[in-house]
């Protein structure tokens, strides 16, 4: 290489958009370009050792993010790893809230080259990307008007918990909900009434749930509420708070409405279809009979 060359290569390494730093084999820092000490605050004419280093960020909270109440320890953790290996890449975030893209090289004769890539444009679109990955999976399985679990996903929750219960041998209620005569509040009020009464019946069943109950929306004015560990004389006074509160109401937004249900208890052997068709059953008897009102559906003889 010639003097023109190893000239050009020390301007070029110095200006580089990539930091680096060398340290000797005694870890004092012998060389750095000028992104190289931004990235881990070290003055211009600052060659501290490696320890060093680490202990001024931590102290001065600038360059490398150091989280501890402890130095001394933290220092003793992250010795295991340094100059243990020829060469080691990780992760590491910066008090300016950039990510770097750490190499480190360790010679034979002792002396470590480390080099620092700015990664943070590269964790920002991964934490996009992950975010647009939440948000597609949460509207995979929710209502879009009411925020509670769709039609797929309610069925598929009452699966598992189908067989899980079966398995542990607990108890799980299930309930088919509708509200009564909602087609005439569209009728007579319009669909934007009909949106508001179902959002706000939505938002009730959510107060009256305990946290590892579900409920989905399964079709225009009709739910289906999961209640496991809750046989059905436990599940009934749930559903008569919400009655209840609902009768209460003077003027519930946007206008009063009731609702009627059927109520089962899944049994050994049941799949989906037959829980589900025994607390449609009772639903239906809930209708017929005057509505507004719970009923039980009878276990098959």
């Amino acid at each position: 290489m010639t003097p023109t060359v190893q000239h050009e290569l020390i301007a070029s390494m110095q200006h580089s958009t990539a930091g680096w730093l060398l340290f000797d084999p005694r870890d004092r820092l012998a060389a750095a370009n000028e992104c190289g000490r931004a990235a881990l605050g070290i003055g211009p004419d600052e060659h501290p050792t490696w320890e060093q280093m680490m202990r001024n960020c931590h102290q001065r909270r600038r360059g490398l993010m150091i989280n501890t109440d402890d130095i001394d320890r933290w220092l003793v953790r992250v010795r295991r790893a340094y100059r243990r290996l020829p060469v080691r890449s990780f992760e590491s975030d910066l008090t300016d809230g950039r990510w770097m893209w750490v190499t480190e090289t360790t010679r034979p004769d002792g002396w470590v080259f480390v080099v620092l890539v700015d990664i943070t444009p590269l964790k920002l679109n991964e934490a996009t990307l992950r975010r647009a990955r939440d948000d597609a999976l949460i509207a995979a399985m929710t209502d879009p008007l009411t925020s509670l679990y769709n039609r797929r996903y309610i069925f598929r929750r009452l699966d598992d918990l189908l067989c899980t219960t079966q398995k542990m041998r607990i108890p799980l209620a299930v309930a088919m909900l509708d509200l009564d005569h909602f087609k005439r509040v569209n009728d007579v009020h319009g669909h934007a009434v009909g949106d508001g009464v179902l959002q706000h019946f939505a938002q009730q069943m959510r107060k009256h749930l305990r946290p590892l109950d579900a409920v989905g929306r399964i079709g225009g004015e009709e739910f289906l509420m999961l209640l496991p560990n809750a046989d059905v004389t436990s599940a009934l006074p749930v559903l008569e708070r919400l009655r209840a509160r609902l009768d209460d109401m003077q003027a519930p937004p946007p206008l009063p409405y009731t609702f009627s249900a059927g109520v089962a208890a899944a049994l050994p052997g049941d799949g989906v279809a037959d829980v589900v068709r025994r607390a449609d059953d009772a639903l239906y008897a809930a209708k017929t009979g005057g509505r507004n009102q719970l009923v039980v559906a009878a276990c098959p003889a």
